[in-house]
C-alpha cells in the first residue's frame, strides 16, 4: 500500500526547491505530533492549467496555481473547495546582454512600462531597429502562468504574434521553466520568466542575459505572480492537505520558510500579503 499522502502540483516553485522545503518543514512539525505516522509526499511538475487539471481528476490532493480568475473557476466548478493566498513570486522581463532591441535605450529616454518595453521589441523584431543582430522573443507557449502572461501582455499592446500569418520572430517552445530560460540563453532571445527560476537556474544562464524590468508587491502591479493553494474538494488526502495549508498560510509556519527561503543568497518570494 503505498505510503503517499500528499500530492502538490505545481511548476516553478517545484524546480526552484521550494515545495521540497516547504515539505520537509511541515514534516517536522509534524512529527511533534501525537501519534505521528511517517509518510511521502510527492511533487507533480507541473503548469498552472496542468494543476487544475490535476484536482479536476483527483491526482493531485493540492495544486499552487497563479491566475486568480482561473482559480474563481475551480471554486465555482467544485473541483477545488478552498483557495488560500501562499506567497508572491513576480515576473521579470530578461533578454540577452547585447539587448538587440535597445531596450536599455529606452529605460534611459522614459519611464516605460512592461507595454512599452514589449512595443519596443516588437518594432526591432519586425525591422525597426540599428542593430544588425535579431531580434526574437520566446515564449513557453504552454498555457502556464508565464504563458497566460505574456501572452495577455502582447494583446493589450495589439498583437497576437502567435496568430496567422505567425510571426517568424516569436519563437514558441513548449518548456518547463528552467528548460525556457535555458533555450532563451543559448538562442540569445527576450522572454518572461519568474523570479524564483531566474535565481534558481544556473549561473551561466544569467551571465548570458539581465534583466530589464520586475515586478514588485503592489498587488496592482502587472507583473505580480501571486500563488494560491487550493485544496482538491475529493482528494483522497484531503484531510493532510488541509493540515498543510494550516501550516502553509501560518506566520510561523510556512510562511517563515518562504521568507527565509534563498538560492544563490537571493530570497526569491515574499510572503502573502495580511
Amino acid at each position: 500500500m503505498s505510503n503517499t499522502k500528499l500530492r502538490i502540483a505545481t511548476g516553478g516553485a517545484g524546480e526552484s526547491g521550494l515545495v521540497g522545503r516547504l515539505v520537509y518543514a511541515f514534516m517536522a512539525e509534524m512529527e511533534t505530533k501525537p501519534n505521528f505516522e511517517p509518510f511521502t509526499a510527492v511533487w507533480i511538475r507541473s503548469d498552472t492549467a496542468a494543476s487544475f487539471n490535476h484536482l479536476a481528476e483527483n491526482a493531485a490532493d493540492l495544486s499552487i496555481t497563479y491566475h486568480v480568475m482561473a482559480e474563481s473557476i475551480a471554486l465555482r466548478q467544485g473541483i477545488t473547495d478552498r483557495s488560500e493566498y501562499a506567497w508572491r513570486d513576480h515576473f521579470m522581463l530578461v533578454g540577452p546582454r547585447s539587448d538587440p532591441a535597445k531596450l536599455a535605450a529606452c529605460q534611459q529616454a522614459t519611464r516605460p512600462t512592461i507595454y512599452h518595453l514589449f512595443s519596443q521589441i516588437f518594432c526591432a523584431a519586425v525591422g525597426e531597429t540599428t542593430s544588425n543582430e535579431q531580434v526574437r522573443f520566446l515564449s513557453r507557449y504552454d498555457k502556464s502562468a508565464t504563458n497566460i502572461k505574456e501572452s495577455s501582455i502582447w494583446s493589450a499592446i495589439g498583437q497576437t504574434p502567435w496568430s496567422h500569418p505567425y510571426s517568424s520572430w516569436y519563437h514558441c517552445d513548449v518548456l518547463f521553466p528552467f528548460d525556457a530560460l535555458r533555450a532563451a540563453a543559448k538562442l540569445q532571445e527576450y522572454t518572461l520568466v519568474d523570479r524564483g527560476t531566474w535565481y534558481a537556474v544556473e549561473e551561466w544562464v544569467r551571465d548570458e542575459m539581465t534583466i530589464f524590468m520586475e515586478g514588485g508587491d503592489d498587488e496592482g502591479d502587472i507583473l505580480l505572480n501571486p500563488a494560491h493553494a487550493l485544496v482538491c474538494s475529493y482528494g483522497e488526502n484531503k484531510t493532510m492537505a488541509n493540515l498543510f495549508v494550516d501550516w502553509l498560510i501560518r506566520p510561523d509556519g510556512g510562511q517563515e520558510v518562504i521568507r527565509s527561503f534563498a538560492v544563490n543568497d537571493n530570497i526569491l518570494y515574499s510572503v502573502a500579503p495580511t
